[in-house]
């Protein structure tokens, strides 16, 4: 009976040892050769301007107002007046550029119109230029005043 009682108790000092050693200190690991250091996230995040392209310009005849450089901007809120004295057909188109010299029609920001209007819509930007072309039906005098924020 004492034989027993040793073989247990040998046994269970030697699980008991067997456990203790397998939740030991872990292996030791080797340290960063240098400190991590933080990437800095930089956001371009450039000040609005606002391009006047028609400043109550008296159109009678087809017209591309000045160009600005916008390519770090990708949208424009664009304002249109338009006054007509006598009907005259009004469309107002965005041009782009990438060397202002030749351009790439977008999208029409007023399109064939005969009647006093006023508009406020935001349209997006391409390119390195950006201008707008008034197209007129005839020569009857209309007074276009077209005014962006750019952001």
């Amino acid at each position: 009976m004492r034989r027993q009682i040793a073989w247990a108790v040998i046994v269970g000092v030697t699980l008991l040892a067997l456990l203790l050693f397998s939740f030991g200190t872990p292996a030791s690991q080797a340290a960063p050769l240098a400190a991590p250091t933080p990437v800095a996230v930089t956001v371009k995040n450039p000040a609005p301007e606002f391009p006047v392209f028609f400043d109550a310009k008296v159109l009678t005849a087809d017209t591309r107002s000045s160009c600005f450089e916008v390519p770090d901007y990708s949208a424009i809120d664009l304002m249109t007046v338009i006054d007509q004295t006598d009907v005259n057909t009004v469309t107002l188109t965005l041009n782009f550029s990438n060397n202002n010299l030749n351009f790439a029609d977008g999208v029409a920001a007023v399109s064939a119109n005969v009647a006093d209007a006023t508009a406020l819509n935001q349209f997006l930007l391409f390119g390195r230029w950006t201008c707008l072309y008034a197209d007129v039906s005839v020569t009857n005098p209309v007074t276009v005043t077209a005014i962006g924020v750019v952001k």
